[in-house]
């Protein structure tokens, strides 16, 4: 398992029920192939959090592991943030924050620590405060380790 992991949260999009035959779904169309306008729309929406991928994916050591989460899946995201959190020794009381805010539209989050929230940041600006909450953790983790004696 990696040292470090970023979590980069997928914004919330619209349902795609009530979208005729197929919802827009490929291949699945009964009335011939089409694509649902609304699905378009939210593909559209995602191509930022691509490039935010990117961009922090290749400014970052490989053995930093990078994730997109969709907020969804809370069964996957929860316990994520708990197990990197106290991997890292942050407090129950900190994390339980962090689970509230870990859901948040395009919440970007870094070893159990919600370091953006309420909006997808530029691709640079995001690597900028992925790189800081890095070397804070990086920092943090080295204290924690002198102290126990590790």
């Amino acid at each position: 398992m990696a040292r470090h992991r970023v979590l980069l949260i997928r914004p919330w999009d619209a349902a795609g029920a009530g979208s005729g035959c197929c919802t827009g779904a490929a291949g699945s169309c009964v009335e011939g192939r089409h694509e649902d306008p609304a699905l378009a729309r939210q593909r559209a929406d995602q191509r930022p959090l691509g490039e935010v991928y990117q961009v922090v994916r290749a400014g970052l050591p490989a053995e930093v592991a990078v994730e997109i989460v969709d907020p969804r899946n809370t069964l996957f995201l929860l316990p994520a943030i708990v197990r990197d959190g106290r991997r890292h020794r942050r407090s129950w009381r900190a994390l339980l924050r962090d689970l509230v805010r870990g859901t948040g539209y395009a919440a970007i989050v870094v070893d159990g620590r919600v370091v953006s929230e309420s909006g997808l940041p530029s691709p640079d600006q995001a690597l900028h405060i992925v790189r800081g909450a890095l070397g804070s953790s990086a920092a943090l983790s080295r204290r924690s380790s002198r102290r126990s004696g590790r």
